[in-house]
């Protein structure tokens, strides 16, 4: 286990992603959820606290698809069918490692703004019924610590 902070984290996330999608016009959503799963096993592994690295990780993966310029609710889709093949490897089941994504993806609508919020919770709650409104709370708590 690592001491490592969160941002320690999300920085090679954001620049990971947003380095492979310079280079992709596309199958862009698939590369970067492949990136971030990888990042996630490794950050969940070695951090002492997986909940946060996690957050991170996705904070700074799901950043680097803004800063690419792409679409953020096909990404944050992606990503989340992903998870099952992660979780497998992790100390931490299913569900825990989705809400720590969806937690991570809720910060990062703040800078996205309203209309990929909703079009992100949106496409969850088409793809993954009843997971919309744990993604609206968790948008919600990411206003209120701002």
């Amino acid at each position: 286990m690592t001491d490592a902070q969160p941002h320690d984290y999300e920085k090679p996330a954001r620049e990971a992603v947003a380095s492979a999608l310079k280079e992709l016009s596309s199958g862009w959503p698939e590369k970067a959820a492949l990136i971030t799963c990888q990042q996630i096993s490794h950050a969940a592994q070695v951090a002492k606290d997986p909940h946060a690295a996690v957050v991170a990780v996705c904070r700074g993966a799901l950043s680097g698809v803004l800063l690419s310029n792409q679409n953020l609710p096909d990404a944050v889709l992606k990503l989340l069918e992903k998870l099952p093949d992660t979780s497998l490897i992790m100390r931490s089941g299913p569900e825990e490692l989705m809400s720590w994504v969806l937690e991570g993806a809720a910060d990062v609508t703040l800078v996205a703004g309203p209309s990929a919020r909703d079009a992100i919770s949106a496409k969850i709650e088409e793809k993954f019924m009843g997971v919309g409104p744990v993604f609206d709370a968790l948008c919600e708590k990411a206003r209120l610590k701002g």
